[in-house]
């Protein structure tokens, strides 16, 4: 079939369906499945899954057993983690694409000026906690396939979409768990993107590393009028504190601007932010117990390995000069970053379909923080994986999260006709 034709039956289909859309997405983010601690997972997933149902596709719903969810969701307070797949046939199973999007947000915190959840419509855009971060974007997945079969274009292969939870609190029983189940690597999946929202006219080809951590101090608690006769937890992360300013945040690496399309542009260095401290309960006693928390974000020029190494010199450093000075190093998360090449066909794909609905190819970017895509790559083995959705990354996390309309239509456009270019097209 002709391209430009493709592009106008396509455009006119997500156009026709835009009452839809709306309809669907207003739902969707209406759903408050806030992680911590997972709420309203199983609302969430068969509220997709009707939706997949409606399409023709082959639903599976994916659970995390009981017994695990300790492990791979310990925040979870128990709470079921569920991804639902749905699954499009070709007139062939391979190639197939898979478009996969998290359904979790973050707690919807203060400084609203509309509800929440109440997925309310203000100048175009939807204000909802999830509407960027990032429900669109599955949103987006499903009308792609949505548009395709109301313009009457049928794939030459299998088209694939999936929701999952807890991206937000590290993904493990999510995306991470279909990679460890074999749903997800590069033996059976061709194309793969993540419909994170890394904004419109943006092909995200990786994200930067991340070393999450505590450090545990032991001191013995006394008298605040006695204070030699303790060992002062307090005096020891000021210590610690001072000491990776001096000897961390001061490194020609920590300084270094990558040349990588990192966006926004302040996360192209190395950062190591200090994100919480536990200390003291009382004005007259001295504390025998500190913590403080720590987010390591890494550019691809280095690794997690790299910014442990620094880090335990500094500690084995203090250990060593300062009397009395125990620490206890705990790790919450890591990962090294993630990069994949710019010359694959999914990425050529995704450009052209960008230029074709922006007027320009879509700009190259890197996430400041990591998202599923690393499962993907780095335990899936599948290079051919993009991250590309509507959301505007600005705003997620923010009071007054919103998505615009038309930033949604023109995704699941550009997802349509990109999944024409990679699996085909049956004439």
């Amino acid at each position: 079939m002709d391209r430009e034709l493709l592009k106008k039956r396509i455009d006119a289909a997500v156009e026709e369906l835009g009452d839809e859309l709306v309809e669907f997405a207003q739902g969707f983010f209406r759903i408050p499945t806030q992680n911590p601690p997972g709420n309203n997972y199983w609302e969430c997933v068969r509220y997709v899954g009707r939706m997949m149902e409606k399409l023709g596709m082959r639903v599976e719903y994916v659970e995390v057993p009981e017994d695990r969810l300790a492990e791979l969701a310990p925040h979870g307070e128990g709470l079921p983690r569920i991804s639902v797949i749905g699954t499009y046939p070709g007139a062939e199973a391979r190639p197939n694409i898979h478009f996969t999007g998290h359904y979790d947000v973050v707690p919807e915190g203060d400084g609203w000026s509309y509800p929440p959840y109440g997925a309310e419509i203000h100048d175009g855009k939807i204000y909802a906690r999830g509407s960027s971060d990032q429900k669109s974007g599955v949103v987006s997945e499903l009308f792609a396939l949505y548009a395709l079969q109301k313009a009457g274009i049928k794939l030459r292969g299998t088209y694939i979409a999936s929701t999952t939870p807890d991206e937000e609190t590290g993904g493990q029983a999510g995306v991470g768990y279909l990679v460890e189940q074999g749903y997800l690597n590069r033996e059976n999946t061709d194309y793969c993107v993540v419909t994170e929202c890394l904004n419109v006219d943006n092909i995200c080809i990786g994200h930067r590393g991340t070393l999450w951590f505590e450090i545990q101090l032991t001191g013995r608690q006394c008298h605040g009028a006695m204070p030699a006769e303790g060992i002062n937890a307090a005096e020891h992360m000021r210590l610690l504190l001072n000491a990776i300013d001096e000897k961390i945040q001061t490194l020609p690496e920590m300084n270094r601007v990558s040349e990588l399309p990192i966006d926004p542009p302040t996360s192209r260095r190395t950062t190591l932010a200090n994100t919480y401290v536990h200390v003291g309960e009382k004005v007259n006693t001295v504390p025998g117990f500190a913590r403080v928390g720590f987010d390591w974000r890494i550019t691809p020029e280095y690794t997690v390995e790299w910014a442990k190494e620094k880090l335990f010199g500094v500690l084995e450093e203090l250990k060593a000069t300062v009397p009395d000075f125990k620490y206890e190093y705990v790790e919450f998360g890591r990962m090294d970053p993630t990069l994949v090449p710019k010359d694959t066909p999914v990425v050529k794909a995704f450009q052209q379909a960008g230029k074709d609905y922006l007027g320009e190819v879509p700009e190259f970017s890197l996430s400041p923080g990591m998202d599923d895509q690393r499962y993907i790559v780095h335990q899936g083995g599948l290079e051919q994986c993009i991250v590309y959705g509507p959301g505007p990354l600005y705003i997620a996390h923010k009071a007054d999260e919103f998505v615009p309309i038309e930033d949604m239509k023109t995704s699941a456009k550009i997802m349509a006709l990109a999944a024409c270019d990679l699996l085909g097209v049956v004439e």
